[in-house]
């Protein structure tokens, strides 16, 4: 997910993570777009938010030798498809920066 975003995100910053993407969209959201508009005209709200739910609820994505917080088997999955959609979008053109 992290290689999908940061082609759009941070195309410039070859040490980009998941967390300064999410900065990234924090401080600059007005340079981005999503396919699917927004009543609230903030349509990178939803790709925030699922990349934070990552970000903070999945802190097994990198692997170590320790444990890091318990995981379920349905948390797993559910990680598995927030990181499929998100690669989707950002490699579709669903997810754009703007010029």
């Amino acid at each position: 997910m992290e290689s999908a975003a940061h082609a759009v995100v941070q195309p410039n910053n070859a040490k980009a993570t998941l967390g300064t993407m999410l900065g990234e969209l924090r401080q600059a959201r007005h340079k981005f777009t999503t396919a699917i508009p927004s009543p609230a005209d903030d349509s990178i709200a939803p790709v925030e938010v699922m990349m934070r739910a990552l970000w903070e609820g999945q802190t097994s994505r990198h692997g170590a030798q320790s444990g890091t917080m318990p995981e379920s088997l349905e948390a797993a999955r559910a990680g598995v498809h927030l990181s499929s959609a998100l690669v989707q979008w950002f490699v579709s053109g669903a997810v754009v920066r703007n010029p």
